[in-house]
């Protein structure tokens, strides 16, 4: 099958590669259609759980083509995606409902082959069928809804509450959808492309800020004691410390992006403890891929307008150039 393989650290290929065989309790997906993803960028720099060689994609979906002895739960032509997280359910985090700690933790596309390619194998516990209406595109999206749904469920949100979200590429945006559904009094969104604040607001903020000298006088405008939630989607340090002003008292900071590893942020202790302010992060997910998927399946959260652009698996350099360097793109997918 055609594959691509992160060979090292900034090297990528298209090869042909063994077609996986499922092990027992496996199947075996035909991707339709793999999103790009930000953690995908930290892989290739050598930022993130670098083993290489690795086939890298972790947000998919397709059809199941191959079952291993045991599988139960589906049958050859089901329509399908998966949560990438492989966890033991027998460690110490696993037995105390901390499962995305794992000690043994494993994950398709990260630690393992991935959705890159024309056939990926994945445990049969981690996969779920597409809801009826969904697209292998927005079934794509599923994965990433999810974590959006599990940093929510960290934010502690009440209904009522306001919220300020730093970044609104697609993993802000999802955020931005969650706390309406989630009962936010309004959600204001912050960045430096006026197209995705354009989307922002089509997506229904109550205000979409560019980032610029006169963006914290309005947000204090907006909220002069602060915003109970305050999100940092973007994983660049110098924006997260400035996020910290931003949060009331006795309010919620969630650590959303991911930055790379050995990078720092300032943070003054005085005013963490002055505030009460809590500071949340938010790795991975803990068993929110159903939630994510009866929220798409429902209609209550729409991800169509998030895709701004697909590309074949022999196109990959130009998707991924389009990943690294576009301020304006949304979420790339790989279609098969």
């Amino acid at each position: 099958m055609r594959a691509c393989v992160f060979e090292e650290r900034r090297r990528w290929s298209i090869q042909e590669v063994a077609k996986p065989v499922p092990h027992p309790k496996e199947v075996v997906i035909r991707v339709k259609t793999a999103g790009i993803c930000g953690t995908d960028v930290h892989i290739f720099l050598g930022e993130y759980f670098q083993n290489f060689p690795i086939i890298a994609g972790h947000e998919f979906s397709g059809e199941v083509v191959a079952l291993g002895e045991g599988v139960t739960q589906f049958r050859v032509g089901d329509r399908v995606t998966a949560d990438p997280n492989i966890f033991c359910d027998h460690c110490y985090f696993c037995k105390i409902n901390k499962n995305n700690h794992c000690l043994n933790f494993e994950a398709v596309g990260v630690t393992r082959d991935g959705a890159f390619a024309e056939y990926v194998a994945v445990p049969e516990k981690c996969v779920f069928p597409l809801p009826p209406k969904l697209s292998f595109q927005e079934g794509a999206l599923a994965e990433p809804l999810a974590c959006a749904v599990y940093g929510v469920e960290r934010s502690g949100i009440r209904p009522g509450e306001k919220v300020l979200i730093f970044g609104a590429g697609p993993m802000g945006l999802l955020l931005l959808s969650l706390f309406q559904v989630s009962g936010a009094s309004q959600v204001v969104v912050v960045d430096i492309s006026e197209k995705k604040l354009e989307l922002a607001l089509r997506r229904g903020a109550s205000e979409a800020l560019f980032s610029g000298e006169s963006t914290a006088k309005r947000l204090r405008e907006i909220a002069p004691f602060g915003f109970e939630v305050v999100v940092d989607a973007t994983g660049i340090p110098q924006v997260m410390e400035k996020a910290l002003d931003f949060v009331e008292p006795d309010g919620t900071f969630l650590l959303f992006g991911v930055a790379p590893r050995g990078a720092k942020m300032s943070v003054e202790p005085y005013q963490v403890f002055q505030k009460d302010m809590r500071i949340a992060g938010s790795f991975a997910v803990k068993k929110t891929m159903q939630y994510a998927l009866n929220l798409l399946g429902s209609g209550a959260i729409e991800v169509k307008d998030l895709v701004s652009s697909s590309y074949p698996l022999e196109q990959f350099g130009a998707a991924f150039e389009e990943m690294m360097t576009s301020k304006d793109r949304l979420k790339i997918q790989i279609t098969f």
